[in-house]
């Protein structure tokens, strides 16, 4: 029926709606009441009752025995929700002759204010009974009788505009024929209303097309504004079934009319408002523009806005008074969404002092109880802003609670985070305009919900994503609200200091010569205390401030700043936000900002009043950008890593495309190992990028709560019950007590500052190594048999902790008091006062303990526990009624002062018991369910027993004890999974691309820019102030790429995308080549082969490569991994990546193939058990065996890639496999593959090749040999087949060089070598080569005779490093300490100290120093593990010292990778000449640098190039003197069985004399030593050549023991001996028989 209808009806005194379509008439007294229950499940009927007018009462689940029951006399069947649900099961659309009468409708409009009635719980009846459907009847009809009051309560022109409104509706009609309601009047219901509600409705308000269109929601949207309170709400269902109510309340109350009405110039002036609400006369204005006054204008008008607001231009408030505003007129709910947990707190608190109770903050900082209250307190309608961070709009239960709320602005906080050109771009924040318009579409808005966006600084381009981003997400134009002006009274300066003293002097003398407030910015959090110490011990009274910080020291370092009893604040970027200090005359960066927006709202904190002239400082080095590139780097989330998160999402979604798993859970098996906390949130970020791409969609977190207590004392109890219990089968039960061991530590650790206090399943089966589904069988049984149970948990600490129990009661007593005269002051009527009134008069009452403070703090609780109702304008002038009578409420304060006075005691008698519940820091472990139980069992009061508390009432006693600070809530305990809800929507065949990380990619470049840009600002300062400002006003101002290109050119624009300082960069890559170069900055194939010929600076390019992958290419430390050969070469790469790139080297994992594969089979390896172990590691992988978290790798790098066999070769595949985007980088010389004989082949490498984008670079630039040498090398390989390189070595040495070939005809020629050598020897390094070891020790000796110190270089054949007697010692001396993962310096020291002393006087301890010195270089954390290793896996000849020597002496293969001005290759004629033989010749030759010298029998190199070709005649004999070096097989190892202590008297480099084939101690005369059989033989061999004894000493003590030695077999002590045999005549030993 249309509107004007409805006039002439009601004029007429007709509605056709009134009269019933069966009936002339109806008797309210003929009525019956029904209710049924019906299943979820299959939607049948289970249960029936009702009531009947006349007594009659029904209880069967029979419908047609019902219909009987109601028969034909009843005229009204009444229930609560029955339209909607009950007649639909019971009457199947046929009402006879009856109306039904539905209380549910009713309810809103007849009990809109707060508090509602009480047999009501949303759309539900409070009911005293389970499924008891005569019970609910009984409800309903008295919830109808109630109605029927009120209804009559209704002034006649309300019970006309109601029944005008909604006669004709189903919902309504059977109760206002029910109560006769009457539609006629002599005014049409357009000026009723109007009239009846004047001063609060639009008088200009389109009634008439409310009315028409929407007659129930423009009744309920009355109703509302009905209510005196303006924290009543309309219910969620109501809004639900009549979507329209919010956006008519809207209409009615905060759309301002053009004419300007007498309610719009009143209510929503915003400068009335401003006063009523905060007490100021005008808006703040910034360098004289009021661009906060438009911005609140547009707010107020519901505008969607983006307001750049920079430091001190009041960006709070101006979206606080629109909220407020809001809150008032519409009963709205402002959403803030901001990434800052502690300014949240700050605003909430801030509003509070100013009695402004509205502001709640629901963040993971709170206690449970705190927390359920906010909740509750946004579900009533006490708030009209509620502050959550982003990643909170995935929460299930702040989605909930903003559906039961009229939402009317989401305001952005830091909306620069929307932008990847923002200084700090955040993933999360994409998701807010899917969240908003999802929750649009559900609440079936009519209209957008307006967004305010803020931020302190922007460029255009920052400002453009916004803008773009709202408009593409909402379809909302954002108006820009931003300043043209700059400040005028700050000064700005920036002083070079090169050195940390420099700084801290020059910040001295700064703070010296003003006495104003000083802030001094720092970068990292640690050197906020650091600094503010140091200051204060130098006499400059400081503290620091930081956002790690306690929230409590936090306030009171604060409070003492702002209230001038400090006037020094050391500080990170956190402090400042929402802090307004006028008088701050400096502002000093220590460490310059990460960016020039940064920089600008730090600095802009100085001079905050116009009046002031301020001054900024920057204490400047280039070192300082460094740092942040640094940080940058570890924070940085790279596209490897997004491509790993994707992969398990893949593995999580084959069966299904959705998955439920935690953040935790996803980083393990994505391979990620780092803090939780860290590395959560870079799991999030991950996805977010995943879902902003389109690969997924995430849902709302799912939270399962399983338990929130522990039952049991301790862990003893703990396992007794277990272990008793049926539920647990015996191979469950040592699982069951680990995890509730864990648990109960869990619960009893103090919690590190702002952590959540809860024990998670993903975390526990993490750190215990079991799966997630034996942790939660565990745990639910632990449930099952009451060990765990729902007690409430939770932490306390008492602020007096320690002292007397008195002074908490005292607190206590002390606000009890006042608050007990606070209540008696409120009578029936308003209570109009000012604080200061209050409590003049609460002192002149007796209350002289009385303050304002405690007045507001009590004030604050009273109103947001329902007690009182206050209003505050902004003189601090307060009108506070009642919420019930007067009796309801001291008994409810006097029985919450008993539970207050109960709880202290309990809480203290806790404190005083030496129980696990208590900790050093005060702080109390406690059950909400046990302190309740307590009280029940001994809480006798003065007002009577406690036995019928209530859990409610404890949790609200304890919050009031927090609330006056007695104590200080914590967080609860829970054991919770918090899961993600993640479903896949791209291909799995998919992968994450490139373009796909443009976003994120852009952001980092920008980052990168950003910290050049800051560094520019701060050199142009020094040399020209005012193009500095000129600067910085281009940098906000200009577009972003202009700017950048009227400031950087050329190579600068190179510079500025680069992640280091161009210092820094010209210092790692400026002397590379540009083939070296072209390997670093190769970023995108897959596989990289690099053949790389000899001196061709193989090493030199691949330190420089980690270096480059390390700072430009985003790989983090933890997800590269070289692999080597050898321990020397692994040393060697991490001595040099140090020396490059600093300490970040020592976190790069660098270890040989064994190594590492011992590390996966979780092993401490040695070079005796290696043998298959590269293989076992590889076959693992693929079947699955190992951790993610082990192998998950983004890049490999394998070094002489050339010496790869097939197990290696295994490995590299099974690594590949699992990390399907790991780049591989594999440099090595197949010319250089000598180690053919354990299985090496370069055909691995160009089995690499053949991987899809894969890459071959040719090295072919030798800067280590000359001209002649090259030649000579080129030459000879093309005699080898089967190569890869096909391209020549090219000499870059400007010398000439000279290659010699001798071709002898005897065999034997030491002796013209060592002549040779004589002749020639220069002043540079000079080497022999030889292909044996006796070879090698034979020129030793004859060099040794002609004067030459000679060093030799060997490999030790059966003999380990970690056997020699002086390891042995130094590791006993570690081990005997106190056992702990790392070894402390004074252990360290003190077995150094022992060792070196047992053994000063052996030759071999230089092995063990070197040793030692090389491990403390490389490791900055000595780890037991590390040592073990280290020193397992290094062989003897990566210790030798060739320092001081006249000439090395070296196998071919020990050689390589070293290089000589000078080599003498010794070549004796091959049996056979095959490609390996080859090869090693070749690697021979490229050692030399300058000449090259060989004395052959072979014709292999008589075509060969040289300078000099010489052909030798002449037969040469064996030198007259040899060294034998005795290894294990020369010696009876049995003979040392029974003589351990002897030997290891005995030291190295100790004369032994020999008489036939046994060895004597000189000094004992004592027999130590016996040749073995074989080598008896052999002497007699060199015998019969007269050779005799000349001398002997003991080369290495070294442990042994037999490998088919029983296990309980202890080692023995061996010696292995040098022997000199000399020739000829003389007084030689004799060998014996």
């Amino acid at each position: 029926m249309s509107f004007w209808n409805k006039v002439i009806n009601s004029i007429s005194g007709v509605d056709k709606n009134t009269t019933p379509p069966h009936k002339e008439s109806y008797d309210a007294s003929h009525f019956c009441f029904v209710d049924v229950e019906v299943s979820l499940t299959d939607k049948k009927i289970h249960d029936i009752g009702a009531i009947r007018w006349d007594g009659g009462v029904f209880h069967s689940a029979n419908k047609r025995d019902l219909m009987t029951f109601i028969g034909k006399n009843v005229d009204f069947v009444c229930g609560h929700n029955i339209i909607r649900h009950d007649a639909k099961y019971l009457f199947d659309g046929n009402l006879n002759d009856f109306m039904l009468v539905d209380t549910l409708f009713l309810s809103p409009l007849l009990f809109p204010e707060r508090p509602y009635h009480h047999l009501l719980k949303d759309d539900k009846l409070i009911s005293d009974e389970l499924n008891n459907p005569v019970n609910d009847c009984e409800k309903s009809h008295k919830l109808l009788m109630d109605e029927i009051s009120r209804w009559r309560e209704l002034s006649t022109t309300l019970q006309v505009i109601f029944s005008t409104l909604l006669y004709g509706h189903e919902e309504f009609n059977g109760f206002l024929t029910f109560v006769g309601a009457k539609t006629d009047s002599k005014m049409p219901v357009v000026e009723l209303i109007r009239s009846e509600y004047k001063g609060r409705i639009c008088e200009n308000a389109d009634l008439e097309l409310m009315i028409n269109e929407y007659p129930c929601e423009l009744a309920y949207a009355l109703a509302l504004i009905n209510t005196t309170d303006y924290r009543s709400i309309t219910p969620s269902w109501v809004l639900h079934n009549f979507p329209n109510v919010e956006n008519l309340v809207r209409l009615l109350r905060h759309t301002k009319c053009k004419e300007r009405c007498e309610y719009c110039n009143q209510e929503l002036d915003i400068h009335v408002n401003l006063k009523k609400f905060f007490g100021f006369d005008k808006f703040r204005t910034y360098e004289g523009e009021p661009l906060q006054e438009n911005a609140v204008d547009a707010a107020v008008g519901r505008k969607s806005l983006l307001a750049i607001f920079p430091t001190g231009g009041g960006k709070s408030l101006t979206f606080q008074l629109p909220a407020l505003m809001e809150g008032r007129s519409v009963h709205g709910l402002t959403v803030v969404i901001s990434p800052l947990q502690s300014l949240m707190k700050d605003q909430v608190d801030n509003l509070a002092e100013r009695g402004i109770t509205d502001a709640v903050t629901i963040n993971g900082m709170l206690d449970p109880i705190s927390r359920a209250e906010a909740i509750q307190r946004v579900m009533n309608g006490d708030a009209s802003l509620l502050y959550i961070a982003p990643e909170m709009l995935r929460s299930k239960t702040i989605e909930r609670i903003l559906l039961a709320r009229h939402v009317v602005r989401f305001v952005v906080d830091e909306a620069h985070c929307f932008s990847s050109w923002g200084q700090d771009f955040r993933v999360d924040y994409l998701y807010i305009g899917k969240f908003i318009s999802e929750y649009q579409k559900i609440k079936k808005c009519r209209e957008a919900i307006p967004v305010s966006c803020f931020t302190a600084t922007a460029k255009q381009k920052v400002v453009q994503d916004i803008c773009d981003y709202f408009k593409k997400t909402l379809n909302l134009d954002l108006e820009i609200y931003a300043s043209a002006a700059t400040r005028t009274n700050l000064r700005y300066s920036v002083i070079h200091a090169d050195t940390e003293d420099d700084k801290y002097m020059m910040l001295r003398s700064l703070i010296a010569e003003s006495p104003c407030p000083v802030i001094v910015y720092v970068s990292r959090t640690k050197r906020t205390k650091q600094l503010a110490e140091k200051l204060t011990r130098d006499g400059f009274k400081a503290l620091p401030f930081n956002g790690k910080m306690d929230a409590k020291d936090k306030q009171c370092n604060q409070e003492a700043f702002m209230n001038d009893k400090v006037r020094i604040m050391v500080a990170t970027s956190a402090f400042g936000m929402g802090v307004d200090k006028n008088d701050v005359g400096i502002v000093i960066h220590y460490d310059i900002s990460d960016s020039l927006e940064n920089y600008v709202q730090e600095a802009g904190r100085a001079g905050r009043n116009p009046q002031l002239e301020a001054r900024c400082f920057v204490l400047y080095s280039d070192a300082d950008l460094d740092k942040h590139f640094i940080l940058l780097n570890q924070t940085k989330l790279s596209i490897s890593e997004i491509q790993q998160v994707w992969k398990v999402v893949k593995d999580l979604t084959k069966q299904r495309m959705r998955a439920c798993c935690s953040a935790l859970e996803i980083a393990r098996k994505a391979g990620w190992d780092d803090s939780v906390s860290d590395i959560e949130t870079r799991v999030r970020t991950a996805l977010g990028a995943l879902e902003q791409a389109g690969y997924i969609e995430r849902g709302n977190n799912v939270p399962h709560v399983y338990a929130t207590g522990i039952t049991v004392k301790n862990i003893d109890e703990a396992r007794r019950r277990i272990t008793e219990s049926l539920l647990f089968e015996n191979e469950d039960v040592e699982k069951a007590v680990r995890i509730i061991k864990s648990l109960i530590s869990q619960k009893y650790i103090s919690k590190a500052q702002d952590a959540e206090a809860e024990s998670r399943i993903d975390y526990l089966a993490d750190i215990l190594g079991m799966s997630k589904s034996d942790v939660v069988s565990n745990v639910v049984r632990m449930r099952q048999e009451g060990i765990l149970a729902d007690t409430k948990d939770i932490s306390a600490y008492l602020n007096d902790a320690g002292e007397s129990e008195n002074k908490s009661k005292r607190l206590l007593e002390r606000f009890t008091k006042l608050e007990s005269y606070i209540l008696g002051q409120i009578s029936d009527e308003t209570l109009r006062i000012s604080y200061k009134q209050l409590n003049d008069n609460a002192q002149k009452e007796g209350v002289e303990t009385s303050n304002e403070k405690d007045l507001r703090t009590l004030l604050f609780f009273l109103t947001i526990k329902g007690y009182t109702r206050k209003k505050e304008d902004a003189s601090h002038n307060i009108e506070l009624t009642r919420q019930a009578d007067f009796e309801s409420i001291l008994k409810r304060f006097n029985r919450r002062s008993e539970i207050c006075q109960f709880t202290i005691g309990w809480l203290y008698r806790l404190t005083s018991s030496d129980s696990p519940e208590t900790s050093n820091n005060n702080g109390i472990q406690f059950s909400v369910v046990d302190l309740l139980n307590d009280l029940k069992a001994n809480g006798e009061t003065l007002f009577g027993s406690m036995q019928n508390v209530q859990l409610e009432e404890v949790e609200e006693a304890l919050l009031y004890l927090s609330k006056i600070g007695a104590l200080k809530l914590e967080g609860g305990f829970l054991v919770l999974y918090n899961a993600m809800d993640i479903r896949r929507i791209k291909d799995s065949r998919l992968r994450y691309k490139q373009e796909d990380y443009r976003m994120l990619s852009e952001f980092y470049r920008q980052k990168i820019q950003q910290v050049h840009i800051v560094g520019e600002y701060a050199n142009l300062m020094v040399r020209d102030y005012n193009a500095a400002l000129q600067y910085v006003q281009d940098y906000f101002q200009m577009d972003y790429r202009k700017f950048v290109s009227k400031y950087f050119k050329g190579e600068r624009l190179q510079e500025i995308e680069r992640n280091v300082t161009p210092e820094k960069y010209k210092h790692i890559f400026g002397a590379l080549s540009a083939k070296q170069m072209e390997i670093i900055s190769e970023k995108e194939s897959r596989c990289i082969v690099v053949a790389a010929g000899p001196g061709s600076g193989k090493t030199r390019v691949l330190v420089h490569k980690l270096a480059s992958l390390l700072l430009l290419e985003d790989v983090k430390h933890e997800q590269l991994l070289m692999l080597t050969f050898s321990r020397a070469a692994a040393i060697e790469f991490k001595q040099r990546l140090l020396e490059l790139i600093g300490n970040a080297a020592h976190f790069v994992e660098i270890k040989t193939f064994h190594s590492y594969c011992f590390d996966l089979l979780g092993k401490i390896g040695n070079l005796d058990d290696a043998k298959d172990v590269v293989a076992r590691a590889a076959q693992m992988i693929g079947n699955g065996e190992v951790e993610p978290n082990r192998i998950a790798k983004t890049v490999l790098v394998i070094d002489e890639a050339q010496d790869m066999s097939e197990e290696e070769y295994a490995l590299i595949h099974a690594l590949m496999t699992v990390n399907e985007d790991m780049r591989v980088i594999v440099v090595g010389d197949d010319d250089q593959n000598i180690f053919e004989f354990r299985g090496s082949d370069s055909r691995f490498m160009s089995q690499l090749l053949e991987k899809p984008g894969a890459r071959f670079i040719e090295m072919t630039e030798n800067y280590r040999s000359a001209k002649h040498v090259v030649d000579f090398a080129n030459a000879f390989v093309k005699g080898i087949p089967g190569r890869i390189k096909h391209s020549p070595i090219v000499s870059m040495n400007h010398k000439e060089g000279f290659v010699y070939i001798r071709h002898h005809v005897s065999h034997l020629m030491y002796q013209p070598l060592v002549e040779d050598l004589l002749a020639h020897k220069g002043n540079g390094t000079i080497c022999v080569l030889t292909q044996t070891n006796e070879e090698a020790a034979i020129l030793v000796a004859l060099l040794r005779k002609n004067g030459l110190r000679s060093k030799l270089v060997q490999s030790m054949d059966g003999f380990r490093f970690w056997n020699m007697a002086e390891v042995r010692m130094f590791l006993k001396q570690i081990n005997s300490e106190n056992y702990s993962p790392i070894i402390s310096e004074n252990a360290w020291e003190e077995a150094k100290q022992k060792t070196f002393a047992m053994y000063a006087n052996s030759s071999s301890l230089p092995y063990l120093q070197r040793c030692l010195l090389l491990f403390e270089k490389t490791n900055k954390a000595k780890y037991h593990t590390d040592l073990k290793e280290f020193i397992f896996e290094s062989s003897i000849e990566d210790f030798c010292d060739l320092s001081g020597a006249d000439v090395v002496v070296s196998t071919i293969h020990k050689a390589k990778g070293r290089e000589f001005d000078d080599v003498f290759m010794l070549i004796t004629n091959p049996q056979r000449v095959i490609n390996e033989t080859l090869r090693r010749y070749y690697v021979g030759a490229t050692r030399a640098k300058e000449r090259l010298f060989i004395h052959t029998n072979s014709f292999l190199f008589d075509k060969m190039p040289a300078d000099e070709h010489l052909v030798c005649t002449t037969e040469y004999d064996m030198p007259d003197e040899i060294v034998l070096q005795l290894s294990h097989r020369d010696v009876n190892l049995g003979f040392f069985k029974m003589r351990k202590k002897e030997i290891l008297a005995l030291r190295a480099g100790q004369t032994l004399r020999f008489d036939n084939n046994y060895f004597y101690d000189c000094s004992t005369d004592k027999v130590v030593a016996q040749l073995s059989q074989k080598m008896q033989g052999e002497m007699r061999f060199w015998s019969e050549r007269g050779y005799t004894v000349d001398s002997s000493s003991i080369r290495f003590v070294v442990a042994w023991r037999p490998k088919d030695a029983p296990k309980d077999e202890k080692e023995h002590a061996v010696l292995l001996i040098d022997l000199v045999l000399k020739k000829g005549e003389c007084n030689g030993i004799r060998f014996g028989d």
